[in-house]
């Protein structure tokens, strides 16, 4: 069986755990054969481990994604990318972050790269929680409400209603989540001492426009 064929095998899931192996015994020095070894749910989970190290960071992404792979498998996948990721340079850690999961863009909550964090905003796969990650994570958020300013995220309800319990949410973001806050979010802002006068005109104009619009 060639290699071309022997990829196409394990595509599927009907192979038994002796005959992977009989591939990995045979193929041990083919790339491409390995990562599907490792991808396959059959495949023993000890020598499944053995491959990541191997395995080039894109395609440790292409593990973590496959529901099908053994989920402890994907989860040692994402340790090793983590590892893997500090080393990287800027381009290829963009190109990466384009196709990563929700799990990968979770654990990765805490950078602070304008642009890698802009990248993990506009991922397909970014979820409310990674948003929320970040607007609660500690330290200087700044370059993070840039990112979310040019998003879709500052329009998510609870996105917004965490925003503006932040104290150290910049004006511009502030006035930018008025229209998405509910009206018990938009009176507490309003009423917080805190709340910058210009916010506070904000919300002002924006609950008299509602009103006369109604």
């Amino acid at each position: 069986m060639g290699n071309l064929d022997v990829i196409k095998r394990l595509q599927r899931s009907a192979i038994s755990p002796e005959e992977l192996e009989d591939i990995h015994r045979r193929h041990k020095d083919d790339y491409r054969v390995l990562l599907g070894l490792a991808q396959h749910p059959r495949f023993p989970q000890g020598q499944a481990l053995g491959i990541l190290s191997k395995l080039f960071a894109v395609d440790l992404v292409r593990v973590i994604k496959n529901v099908k792979t053994n989920p402890f498998v994907r989860k040692k996948a994402e340790l090793e990318f983590q590892q893997r990721y500090k080393r990287l340079a800027l381009g290829e850690k963009i190109s990466l972050l384009k196709m990563a999961s929700n799990s990968l863009l979770l654990a990765l909550s805490d950078e602070d790269h304008p642009q890698l964090i802009q990248t993990i905003l506009q991922n397909p796969s970014c979820s409310e929680e990674v948003v929320l990650r970040f607007v609660n994570r500690r330290g200087d958020r700044s370059l993070f409400y840039q990112a979310l300013a040019e998003t879709p995220w500052f329009r998510s309800p609870a996105v917004a209603e965490a925003v503006a319990h932040d104290p150290e949410a910049p004006i511009r973001i502030l006035q930018k989540v008025i229209p998405h806050l509910g009206l018990a979010g938009l009176q507490k802002l309003f009423r917080d001492e805190s709340t910058h006068q210009a916010v506070r005109d904000h919300i002002r104009s924006y609950i008299e426009n509602r009103d006369a619009g109604n």
